[in-house]
């Protein structure tokens, strides 16, 4: 350096400019983290959800197979009365949506849960009968029914819950028949 001269221009004439650039960079980064993490918080909470909606649809689904089980246990119609989760051909079916259908004993049967869910449970409703004739019903071969009688069938609704409590919840339906 000649004459004694420095690179740097003397501490009274500097104007701060890098801390400025440095404070903006330090801003920039700081919103940039703070959006990733909400980014990932939203994530983990659509996970979740996706997580207590598939538990919610298995306990459902559990709560089918327990009805269709008690379908093929019975022996007489005459338990399907309107009582205990059984309606008959006449009876009008209770309203899926009520939240007391599905906590009263005398309209929803309890199903066995799977673990990690709250509670399923399930009712039956007898839809009617199918003539079975010489197997017409069976056109294929499809579902077995070679001229053995005639067919009753069953609508059978079911609800789930995730585990925890009951703000998710899953409904299924499915008919189900069989040979009395």
């Amino acid at each position: 350096m000649p004459n004694g001269s420095s690179p740097y221009p003397p501490p009274h004439i500097q104007r701060g400019a890098v801390l400025i650039v440095s404070l903006v960079i330090l801003l920039v980064m700081t919103l940039l983290g703070v959006t990733a993490m909400q980014g990932t918080t939203l994530e983990e909470k659509m996970a979740g959800n996706l997580r207590q909606r598939n538990i919610a649809f298995q306990s459902a689904e559990s709560a089918l197979r327990a009805g269709e089980a008690f379908i093929e246990s019975v022996v007489t119609m005459g338990a399907f009365d309107g009582t205990n989760g059984l309606f008959g051909r006449n009876d009008a079916p209770p309203d899926p949506f009520a939240s007391a259908t599905w906590t009263s004993a005398a309209i929803s049967v309890a199903a066995p849960t799977i673990p990690g869910s709250h509670a399923s449970r399930y009712f039956v409703q007898q839809v009617g009968t199918l003539v079975g004739v010489q197997g017409a019903l069976n056109i294929g071969g499809y579902g077995g029914n070679r001229g053995r009688g005639d067919i009753t069938t069953f609508r059978l609704t079911a609800r789930g819950t995730g585990s925890g409590d009951d703000t998710t919840s899953v409904l299924l339906r499915s008919y189900y028949g069989r040979v009395l």
